[in-house]
């Protein structure tokens, strides 16, 4: 080959030792900044984080940042689009960073109820075909939300506010 070629002087990546990196993750996990760490042994980003996935405690891992199974997700999601929760109060509430998180969780959430909808319960009575057993649920549902009408009126009266929603064009703000 070409003798005439400079040498390298150092290679493209450095080897360090394992008490170099046990070292890093020792002071990243006793809460010095990434970036300090990273220009006290000239390390990347990448490496620190690299090296904090292979080496780190797993008290760091757990508490480094939440995780939230399918189900959790979902209530959340749900108590969003409710309106029990804002934006800003489920952020602190579960520990989240970023409304993106949260607006991802709630499409899921539409979407998959969007492609599911829940099935539609038959009733027994209905299977066997008996129209008095049928005439009689119906009354019972009627007298069901006749009592439900009547208690929104009497807390919608005791504590002055409105519980129904109006229809109509939402106000402008």
């Amino acid at each position: 080959m070409n003798e005439n070629r400079p040498r390298k002087e150092r290679q493209k990546y450095e080897i360090y030792s394992m008490a170099v990196r046990l070292e890093v993750v020792r002071l990243v996990e006793s809460g010095h900044l990434h970036r300090q760490v990273q220009q006290q042994f000239g390390v990347s980003h990448a490496t620190v984080g690299k090296w904090l996935q292979l080496y780190g405690s797993p008290v760091y891992h757990q508490m480094r940042q939440p995780r939230f199974t399918l189900a959790q997700r979902q209530h959340i999601a749900r108590e969003l689009l409710d309106g029990r929760l804002r934006e800003d109060e489920a952020l602190l509430k579960y520990g989240l960073r970023l409304k993106k998180t949260l607006r991802e969780w709630v499409a899921a959430y539409q979407a998959e109820q969007a492609a599911d909808p829940p099935p539609v319960a038959v009733p027994p009575a209905a299977e066997a075909g008996a129209p008095a057993s049928l005439a009689a649920q119906l009354r019972q549902a009627q007298w069901q939300i006749e009592a439900l009408h009547t208690l929104i009126d009497q807390a919608e009266a005791t504590y002055r506010i409105d519980i129904r929603k109006k229809g109509g064009a939402k106000p402008s703000k």
